[in-house]
């Protein structure tokens, strides 16, 4: 390779890692606690701020029962079946303030003597929020019904792209004599430069699964706008139940026993555990039935979706059911399910998690490769002449989102955990919590030397994961589910795997020069 396309390369993976690295760092970290997102969500649901379950054969009185007293609820109604978990109540709807935008959850069951009960809901769903920030990595607002966090992360994956692309292309002259090569010494370059080919090149297929299927997800709107101008036309891209002239009457919906029975005869294997009613009150009404896939690809994080004709229970979009999708159906699935991970149960869920682990490591090892290379640069060719602006701001940024990302994450599950839901609006403050405490992760390690920063917030962690462990032997209010053995291993492997980093960057400060932008405090 000619030394010009060598380094055009390099430069290339290096701004598009440095640009995209802390943005993926979050989301990737983000992404792999998701894998275990419903028991989190069961771990966080507190019994005082649910309603009493209720047996299959009351659902029908429920949802019509609801409907006659608030017919707004047919606009986005949710029901949640009896093997459907978590579930704070077996229905629940948002209500939107027409002046302020404001969203409000109200849930509903029965009580013994067969009464309706309602009351506001306040339901941390904390897998939900992870969930936000592995597609947003925390980026506020909204641009239509799109999330702008969700469009930059579009972007962001390009870029990630290019610096899988080049980076591979750098890597491939020497790949036979530095793959799986391990070098230490004096040489802190040569170290980070081997643990982020290790990271990064083990890992590659699964980087450039998410790469592509994250830039597709951030801009399916665009694709499906471009599908439907240029190739479908007048025709309908996706089938949809049938219109009518004018809305039904609500009490004339088909019951939960005949939308389970005309799924069984589509898709014997699909088990529903939920049912989403939307728009009951406009011609166009629909229900999605979601459930689980034992043994298949599906394309939902938790549940495969059938939609169907509220009133007739006429199913008409079935693309993602195996029978009735047709090849193209099926490698959707598939794209959908290489990005989430939903296949091969706990076995591909550990995986994941692992990966998704390992994938923010990469990121932030690029980071710190960075700051040694213009460390190196500084003193061969500026002498003893202090660092960069940059470089030090970029190790202190590299200190604070790395250390706070996770510490600002169990904080949240702290807080959601601990606050008491029927009191507070939980969602309100759980994620003022994680924003409150990330911020002050990064203001922290601007104030403190980067590396003294983050030893100090990991310490912090490692007490939070300790109590996260603690809290359900010694908290009073019962909690469904918990503690949940799935979340209890994610927490001990995490405390674990924080262990080993804290004794290694104790060793590591021990061979820092006394000038070195990571022990010494910026001027």
């Amino acid at each position: 390779m000619r030394i010009e396309t060598f380094k055009n390369y390099n430069a290339m993976h290096t701004w598009t890692g440095i640009v995209a690295g802390l943005f993926l760092y979050v989301c990737f970290l983000a992404g792999a606690l998701t894998m275990f997102q419903t028991p989190l969500n069961r771990w966080v649901l507190q019994e005082d701020a649910s309603l009493p379950p209720i047996p299959e054969a009351s659902y029908d009185t429920l949802i019509q029962r609801v409907l006659q007293r608030y017919p707004e609820a047919g606009a986005d109604l949710l029901v949640h079946l009896p093997n459907a978990m978590p579930q704070s109540a077996p229905l629940t709807w948002l209500a939107e303030d027409p002046d302020t935008h404001v969203q409000t959850r109200w849930m509903a069951s029965l009580d013994d003597n067969g009464r309706l009960l309602v009351e506001r809901g306040s339901v941390s769903a904390a897998g939900e929020f992870l969930d936000q920030l592995h597609r947003t990595a925390g980026i506020p607002g909204h641009l239509g019904h799109e999330s702008v966090g969700t469009l930059i992360m579009g972007l962001i994956c390009g870029l990630y792209f290019l610096a899988l692309v080049s980076g591979l292309i750098v890597f491939l002259p020497t790949w036979y004599s530095d793959f799986l090569t391990m070098r230490r010494g004096e040489n802190r370059k040569r170290f980070w430069l081997d643990l982020h080919n290790i990271l990064g090149l083990s890992a590659l297929p699964f980087h450039i699964i998410i790469a592509l299927t994250t830039f597709v997800f951030a801009f399916h709107d665009p694709i499906y706008g471009s599908l439907q101008k240029w190739v479908y036309g007048d025709s309908s891209m996706f089938g949809r139940p049938p219109v009518t002239d004018a809305p039904h009457d609500l009490t004339s919906l088909a019951t939960v026993a005949e939308l389970k029975e005309a799924l069984y005869l589509l898709e014997p294997s699909l088990q529903p555990e939920e049912l989403h009613f939307r728009r009951l009150n406009t011609p166009a009404p629909m229900v999605l039935v979601g459930g689980e896939l034992p043994g298949d690809v599906q394309r939902g994080a938790e549940y495969t979706y059938a939609v169907a004709q509220p009133f007739t229970a006429e199913y008409g979009y079935l693309a993602q059911l195996p029978s009735h999708g047709g090849g193209y159906g099926r490698a959707v699935n598939s794209f959908f399910a290489l990005h989430l991970g939903n296949f091969g149960g706990n076995t591909t869920r550990w995986l994941y998690f692992f990966l998704g682990v390992s994938g923010a490591m990469v990121f932030l090892s690029g980071n710190v490769l960075w700051i040694e290379a213009r460390r190196k640069r500084r003193r061969s060719v500026d002498g003893d002449r202090g660092e960069r602006r940059d470089v030090r701001a970029m190790a202190s940024l590299t200190a604070g989102v790395g250390a706070g990302t996770p510490l600002a994450i169990a904080a949240m599950l702290l807080a959601a955990r601990l606050l008491p839901h029927e009191q507070l609006p939980i969602e309100v403050w759980q994620n003022g919590i994680y924003y409150v405490v990330f911020l002050g992760s990064v203001l922290w390690a601007f104030l403190r030397p980067p590396l003294t920063a983050a030893k100090e917030l990991l310490w912090v962690l490692m007490a939070i994961l300790v109590a996260l462990l603690l809290v359900p032997l010694v908290w009073i209010a019962p909690v469904s589910g918990a503690p949940l053995a799935s979340v209890a291993a994610t927490v001990v492997v995490l405390a674990m795997a924080l262990g080993a980093t804290l004794y290694w960057l104790r060793l590591r400060a021990k061979k820092l020069p006394a000038d070195s932008v990571w022990v010494c405090q910026g001027r």
